[in-house]
Order: structure tokens, then C-alpha cells, then sequence
């Protein structure tokens, strides 16, 4: 079976169905290859517990299903001499699953989970027949640690022997203190083919990670060093164009030393002239106040004259010309 994503019991019945069908309907030599990371939910080893103790998965094929299931076995249980009744057929039918269907099991002792399942499940223990895998010895620790470092890039070859050994000092030596750790606190402690497997895994993996950080870090000082010669090229070429404007630098910062001084003796004729500005315009505001006086008199006269002149105006239009 495939575990995928949302797999669950009804899709583990459905594979059962195919294997039955497979095994039992179409006579297929068959073996059912299931681990313990394939145990999403435990009702899948109440299932495997029932088929391996009586070869049958309580309502498994529904009733309208069964035919399908019974029919391509009918003719060989006729001549097998069975009675051609339903239950007898069915029979035929789970003897003949029995018979070709094949369950291999593969767990792991590690861990209180496959303790318990045993005692919840003892067709597991029961009904199969036990192959415990024996540790590697050390030839062959040493010859799958080498065939994985084979095409792993460790700089020099002698250096990857040296570390094949060193990972199977390791295994051997994790192995002996699991042993001492039994005989002093009677505690179990597996060290399978699977640990050593991923131990050259987490030293590979850990092996890419450190590389590909040191390759980062390298880049990032190499374009460092590219920046600092991009900067010196900059600066070089600055002080190039510096030695080659000093003399108009140098001609300018006398122009600007001449402007200074002629600066300051204009300043100082300015000043003089601002003086005689001041002092003509303080004389122009005393004459300005003299004649405004000299208004105000003169519009007081004025005013003064005005009422005799029109007096004098009124009396000469009463003559007439008769009075001439």
C-alpha cells in the first residue's frame, strides 16, 4: 500500500479488497509487505491480526459485492468437489487467500509501542514467524558506510576511508555501551541498521549544510575584496584628477584671494560713501522739515486771505453797470 495524505481506514479496506481479490478470486501468488510507519491508525493491525489468525476480515466484501468476489472461484470449487452453496464457496474463497496471500511484517523493537501491540495483537507474535535481523558485523558497516561516501566529496580519497571508520567507530561503540547500559540498569537500548544509516545521513546532510555556509561566506568576502579593489581603482583615479586640477586649484584660490582684498577696498569706499549718504540725507530731512514749516505758514496765510477775497469777489458783482 501507498500512504498518502488523508489515507486512512476506509482506504486501507479497499486495498485489502484488491489483495483479496488478487490472492483469492484471480489465484495470484501475492506478498503484503506492511512496516510500522505504515500504521496510521491501529484498527490496521485489528485487521492484519484477523487475517493472520483465521484468513478472514470480519465484513470486509459487503453482501453485494460478494459475487464479484465468488464468481471467478465458482468453477474451480465445483471441481475441488465443493458444495456449490454460497457459505461453501466463501470458504473456498478465504482457504484459496490463505493459501497464496503472503504477510511479511516489519517493525522496529525500539520503543514501548511494538511491546504493546504484540500484546494487543498476538496473532503478530502467534501466527508469523519471527526473523530477527542480527547486527551488521563491522566488514559490513565499514563496506555501506563506504559506498556512501563513494561519490561524496570529502577533498581527498584517503580522507574518505577515514571517515567510513570513524562512523563505524561510532556505531560499534554506541552498540557496546547500549550492551553495558543492559547489564548495569537492565534497560534495552537498539542500535539497529537503520540508526547507522541515519547517522551517515545526519553527517552527509550536515556535511552539505556546513559546506554551502562556507561557500556563502566566501562569496561574501570576495565581493567584499571586489568592492575594496573597485574602491581603490576609485580613489586612485580621484587622486589623479586631483593632481591634475591643483594648479587650477591653486590659480583659482589666488583669483579668490585678489576678489577678497578688492572686496575690502571696495567695502571700505562703500562705507564712506554711505557716510556722505547719511549725512546729505540728514540735511535733506532738516530741509524737508523747514519747508513743511514753511508750507504750514504760507496755508495758514491762505486760509487767512481766502474769506476776504471772496468777500471782495461777492461785492463786486452787486455793482451795476449804471452805478460806473
Amino acid at each position: 500500500i501507498e500512504i498518502t495524505r488523508g489515507y486512512g481506514y476506509n482506504e486501507f479496506r479497499e486495498d485489502l479488497k484488491k489483495l483479496y481479490e488478487m490472492a483469492g478470486s484471480k489465484g495470484q501468488d501475492t506478498v503484503f509487505l506492511f512496516t510500522d510507519t505504515q500504521i496510521v491508525v491501529e484498527e490496521f493491525l485489528e485487521d492484519i491480526n484477523n487475517m493472520l489468525n483465521s484468513g478472514e476480515v470480519p465484513n470486509l466484501i459487503e453482501n453485494d459485492e460478494m459475487e464479484k468476489f465468488l464468481q471467478p472461484v465458482r468453477p474451480l470449487a465445483r471441481a475441488a468437489g465443493v458444495p456449490e452453496t454460497r457459505d461453501a464457496v466463501y470458504q473456498y474463497f478465504i482457504n484459496r487467500v490463505r493459501d497464496k496471500l503472503h504477510i511479511v511484517l516489519c517493525m522496529s523493537p525500539v520503543g514501548d509501542a511494538f511491546r504493546s501491540r504484540c500484546r494487543m495483537f498476538p496473532s503478530i507474535v502467534n501466527c508469523c514467524t519471527i526473523d530477527w535481523f542480527t547486527e551488521w558485523p563491522r566488514e559490513a558497516l565499514l563496506g555501506v558506510s563506504k559506498r556512501f561516501f563513494e561519490f561524496v566529496d570529502l577533498g581527498q580519497d584517503e580522507l574518505k576511508s577515514k571517515v567510513s571508520e570513524m562512523c563505524v567507530e561510532i556505531h560499534t561503540s554506541v552498540r557496546a555501551m547500549a550492551e553495558r547500559f543492559y547489564s548495569e540498569l537492565r534497560r534495552k537500548y537498539y542500535t539497529t541498521p537503520t540508526s547507522y544509516l541515519e547517522l551517515i545521513n545526519l553527517y552527509t546532510s550536515m556535511l552539505d549544510n556546513k559546506r554551502r555556509e562556507l561557500i556563502l561566506q566566501r562569496d561574501r568576502f570576495q565581493t567584499g575584496l571586489d568592492k575594496l579593489g573597485e574602491t581603490n581603482v576609485l580613489v586612485d583615479n580621484m587622486q589623479k584628477e586631483l593632481t591634475a586640477l591643483e594648479p587650477v586649484l591653486k590659480e583659482k584660490s589666488e583669483a579668490t584671494s585678489q576678489l577678497m582684498e578688492k572686496l575690502v577696498v571696495d567695502k571700505a569706499a562703500a562705507d564712506e560713501v554711505r557716510t556722505v549718504v547719511q549725512a546729505e540725507e540728514a540735511t535733506a530731512m532738516e530741509e524737508a522739515k523747514a519747508t513743511e514749516a514753511i508750507k504750514a505758514d504760507a496755508q495758514a496765510d491762505l486760509d487767512e486771505a481766502l474769506p476776504a477775497l471772496d468777500a471782495a469777489v461777492k461785492a463786486l458783482d452787486s455793482f451795476d453797470k449804471k452805478d460806473w
